[in-house]
């Protein structure tokens, strides 16, 4: 989908991109023609809204494989794409449980995000 698409289509947006206005630079001067017809924290939830019509939702392509392809939904990536930065937190004496430390792992291998692995 291109600029020009997603202009047109009423969206819901993560919470988090809303508060980063991070469509406001990807669309430009285009951004306030956008219609953000709701927001969500957890995609699944969006997924009801967007098969009664409410909106198309924008989101990661992991995300959208997992939670809607399986009800009937597709992805379609943006042209051009838009990056988005994430992060994942937690408190500096944090004491994982065995599942915790395996996410932490997981994230590590995919992302090569702890240079100190300290999990």
């Amino acid at each position: 989908m291109t600029r020009a698409d997603i202009v047109e289509e009423p969206l819901i947006l993560s919470e988090q991109a809303m508060k980063r206005h991070e469509l406001d630079h990807y669309f430009g001067s285009a951004a306030e023609k956008i219609e953000v017809t709701g927001t969500y924290n957890l995609l699944y939830n969006t997924i009801f809204f967007i098969k009664a019509g409410i909106g198309s939702a924008l989101c990661f392509k992991g995300m959208a494989d997992a939670v809607g392809t399986s009800r009937g939904l597709v992805f379609r990536p943006l042209e051009p794409e838009l990056r988005s930065a994430n992060y994942v937190v937690w408190r500096r004496d944090q004491v994982f449980s065995r599942a915790g430390r395996l996410v932490v792992a997981a994230l590590d291998e995919v992302f090569l995000i702890m240079p100190n692995k300290h999990y």
